[in-house]
């Protein structure tokens, strides 16, 4: 546990400043975005593990404490000694804890953005660049709120109210060895539903529930003097539309998900998504239909 606070120790002040601003962005070459990315993921995948420990260790704490209080008669010196110490204890670790939260990334960075970023690298030449902006918040951060609705019953629930977020959280662009030019969009709408109802004792209980709609984008741009476009290849999982230009034609992919949780989508659908794209391709141009 010990190893991710000393993770946070090496990460250099412009790392930190990109955490705590919640907006990894900018222009990088290929190594260098890596490098980057792998860094901070190191950090937040210790960081994660971290934090659910510590979560575990304050619930014994707490037990541990109430436990000591209810059986105190039985030794009182030596278990009002436990209590206080299990509760100083609990303490101290909620204290580190909420440090730590205050410095989680969202895990689509992780991923979803740093694989698939390392794939695009292979079809990248070292000195170009790539451009990005990942919000490396959380789906649900209030600065992401959109709305919420007024309470609602619906069924065995006595008050539902919904909050809705728009998490525009990945942008890029990087133009690719063969002279073609790559972009991406990844958004997530996401639904957060409080559902609140009574058991069978007669006692309230309010669950949390997620909706998550995601749109995937892609648009290749491609040379007309290099490719053709076969504009009759359909696709069961995309919508297709070719836009026309005097040097270049761009091809634009996009596809929509559904998901009852909050995990990050398969980085595999970005890269299907480009894939797709280039089956579009036909080169040479002059022998296109």
């Amino acid at each position: 546990m010990l190893q991710t606070f000393r993770l946070l120790g090496q990460l250099s002040p412009a790392e930190r400043d990109t955490i705590v601003s919640g907006q990894f962005a900018g222009d990088f070459t290929p190594d260098a975005l890596l490098d980057q990315m792998r860094t901070l993921a190191t950090f937040d995948a210790s960081n994660d593990k971290t934090r659910g420990r510590f979560a575990g260790l304050i619930a014994i704490c707490v037990v541990a404490a109430i436990a000591a209080l209810i059986m105190h008669n039985i030794a009182p010196l030596v278990l009002y000694a436990l209590a206080t110490l299990s509760g100083i204890a609990a303490i101290a670790l909620f204290v580190m804890r909420r440090r730590l939260v205050k410095v989680d990334i969202s895990n689509n960075f992780r991923e979803v953005a740093l694989p698939f970023l390392a794939l695009i690298k292979q079809d990248m030449d070292a000195d170009q660049t790539v451009t990005v902006r990942i919000d490396l918040r959380s789906p649900t951060d209030p600065k992401k709120r959109r709305g919420t609705s007024q309470p609602y019953q619906h069924g065995a629930y006595t008050k539902i109210v919904d909050t809705t977020y728009s998490d525009a959280w990945f942008h890029g662009s990087a133009q690719l060895a063969d002279g073609s030019k790559l972009r991406w969009d990844v958004t997530d709408e996401v639904c957060e539903s409080q559902r609140t109802k009574r058991s069978r004792s007669n006692k309230s209980k309010t669950k949390t529930r997620h909706l998550k709609r995601s749109t995937i984008a892609v648009a290749l741009s491609v040379a007309n003097k290099v490719y053709g476009v076969n504009k009759g290849l359909a696709s069961s999982r995309h919508k297709v539309a070719v836009q026309e230009g005097a040097k270049r034609r761009t091809i634009k992919l996009t596809r929509k998900l559904k998901s009852k949780s909050l995990d990050p989508i398969d980085p595999t659908v970005l890269v299907d998504a480009v894939s797709s794209a280039y089956k579009r391709v036909a080169a040479p141009a002059g022998s296109a239909a």
